[in-house]
């Protein structure tokens, strides 16, 4: 049945349907009744010819919206843009597939070129977004590359599918699983280790709340910033590794910041320490001079508070360590595979934290991949799909959107909604649209969203075109010598007009109409692709031959650390009886 909603979306316009219905319109005008006696001519013909060609053309038109044109079926009727890229026969993809064009069956692959310019991937939950990750990263592990998984969903079932696709193409050892969630399930990770003091002070204080409109909270911010700063410069300098519970300590124990302050070689480093335990420096009762605990609790509470978390329970198993086996910046240059699982159900905060303690390392990471020779950065580009991203996003993110594709990386956020990354901040929001070149919207569940997405797809000038038809028959009559002759006249007229409207080029309808698997994509901000994104599955055969994962574990060097964490009980719980510190 042709109802209104089929016609809406035929979206009838422009000059192939305005010459269409006028050539129907001439048809149909060449097979009046007054032309019934005159002899056919060559103009009649053709005008009849006209009318056929019109008709069979609107025919078709509607008959393809009637029976779901198109090489996939779906409801909606949008034309794609032609490809961008088309790999030769045999050779390598020199980019990847994101699916197949539903109005034609086109493949739309995206060079490496452009994918290095980002990717932005939206829609609800249960869509999409993972199956086309999973299918991205499957084809990046077959080209040889490299690529860091953040799951903000914590399924194993996807970290056993990444493991089939490894073992598929023979780099099972490439794997790396980062799982504070599940200590017995993860390789050892330290994301605090690497970096200058300024870049671990940075992913430090990324844990806490923004302070902008709070000058007394930023004071506090800044200062818990300069503490792990002056901390972390010591213990480099000194030679010591640490973790999470060696800089807990540190911020809230007199003993254990004196013991640092003896192991420090007379340097900058040292001077800096000293200066900064002297704000905190008092005489007691006996004429001893202390460290004020109370004082350095009260400034360092908060930033302590958040990393104890990372090193206690299975997160300490995991992240309590100075020799990890997972390093990002290694793991970039080596195109290894890292899967990183985010426990946001069971533990929120936690997982969010730790969440933007990872992007601030990978942002470590990229800024040294950065000031590597050409050769020596990843080939093909690495790729950083985050999914589920406004859940532990932070403003930090922005810089790499603007700058990793000069270190080969590719990024692809993926958000439920764009309220997600209004959550960070608007910049941010901005800072993330802005900068990615490929935009891919799935199946959207508000209208406010719909609406977002429509308008960042665009709008298009479309020409309306109208015909209108008139015509007349009159009789006269000679009146002269009462004579009863008649006269016939007829009259016509064809009047062609056209406006011009613009309108979305993908309405917000049409977005929240798509169905499972089915995406809409833009490219390069003129383009668009209406695709069908592939599922990926196994045999149930091939699975039983993969078996269960197996985790690539590496025998520790041994590296000196500090080792406060060894003494934690001793320390954690002096920390806080004034007397014994007195």
């Amino acid at each position: 049945m042709l109802d209104y909603k089929t016609l809406k979306r035929l979206r009838m316009g422009g000059t192939q349907d305005a010459a269409a219905l006028m050539s129907m319109g001439l048809g149909m005008f060449a097979t009046h009744p007054f032309f019934g006696d005159i002899p056919p001519t060559a103009a009649s013909l053709a005008a009849m010819g006209m009318g056929m060609t019109g008709g069979g053309y609107m025919v078709n038109r509607i008959g393809g919206a009637l029976k779901g044109r198109g090489f996939f079926k779906s409801d909606l009727n949008i034309r794609s843009s032609e490809p961008p890229y088309a790999p030769q026969p045999g050779e390598t993809p020199q980019g990847l597939l994101l699916g197949y064009c539903v109005d034609s069956g086109k493949p739309v692959f995206i060079p490496y070129e452009d994918l290095m310019r980002h990717i932005f991937c939206g829609g609800q939950s249960g869509v999409g977004k993972t199956v086309l990750g999973t299918f991205l990263m499957f084809q990046h592990i077959l080209n040889g590359g490299g690529l860091t998984f953040i799951d903000g969903k914590l399924d194993k079932k996807t970290l056993q599918e990444i493991y089939q696709m490894l073992v598929w193409a023979g780099r099972a050892h490439d794997l790396l699983v980062i799982n504070p969630g599940d200590a017995a399930n993860s390789n050892t990770y330290a994301p605090i280790l690497y970096g200058d003091p300024d870049e671990v002070a940075d992913r430090c204080v990324s844990l806490i709340p923004s302070t902008s409109n709070s000058p007394g909270a930023d004071h506090f911010k800044q200062s818990a910033k300069q503490g792990v700063t002056t901390l972390v410069a010591a213990l480099k300098r000194a030679g010591l590794a640490y973790n999470f519970i060696d800089i807990v300590i540190l911020l809230m124990n007199q003993k254990a910041l004196a013991y640092l302050e003896n192991r420090v070689p007379p340097s900058e480093e040292k001077t800096n320490l000293s200066l900064f335990l002297d704000q905190y420096r008092t005489v007691n009762k006996d004429g001893v001079s202390i460290i004020d605990v109370k004082r350095l609790k009260e400034t360092f509470g908060g930033i302590g508070g958040r990393l104890f978390m990372f090193g206690t329970g299975s997160f300490g198993k995991v992240m309590n360590t100075y020799c990890p086996e997972a390093n990002l910046f290694d793991a970039i240059r080596g195109n290894k595979i890292v899967y990183v699982m985010l426990p946001t159900m069971g533990k929120p905060e936690t997982a969010s934290n730790f969440g933007k303690m990872v992007l601030g390392d990978l942002r470590t990471a990229i800024s040294w991949i950065q000031g590597l020779p050409d050769e020596d950065k990843p080939d093909p580009p690495h790729l950083i799909f985050m999914d589920e991203l406004g859940s532990y996003a932070t403003d930090a993110l922005s810089r790499p959107f603007e700058q990793s594709r000069s270190a080969k990386i590719i990024l692809c956020p993926t958000v439920q909604t764009l309220a997600n990354l209004d959550a960070v901040s608007e910049e941010f929001r901005e800072m993330v649209l802005g900068n990615t070149w490929t935009k891919i919207s799935f199946k959207v569940g508000t209208q406010a969203t719909a609406v977002e997405l429509a308008d960042i797809i665009g709008m298009e000038l479309r020409v309306q075109d109208s015909i209108s038809m008139t015509g007349g028959q009159g009789q006269s009559l000679k009146a002269s010598d009462g004579a009863s002759d008649a006269g016939t006249t007829e009259t016509s007229n064809i009047s062609v007009g056209e406006r011009t409207m613009e309108e979305y080029r993908i309405s917000p309808d049409d977005l929240k109409s798509l169905d499972k698997g089915e995406a809409v994509v833009t490219y390069g901000g003129n383009k668009v692709y209406h695709i069908r994104v592939p599922k990926l599955d196994f045999t149930l055969k091939a699975k039983r031959e993969i078996g269960k994962v197996r985790l690539n574990h590496f025998r520790p060097r041994m590296v000196p650390g500090i080792d406060l964490f060894k003494r934690a009980d001793k320390y954690l719980s002096t920390a806080g009886k004034r007397g014994e510190d007195d």
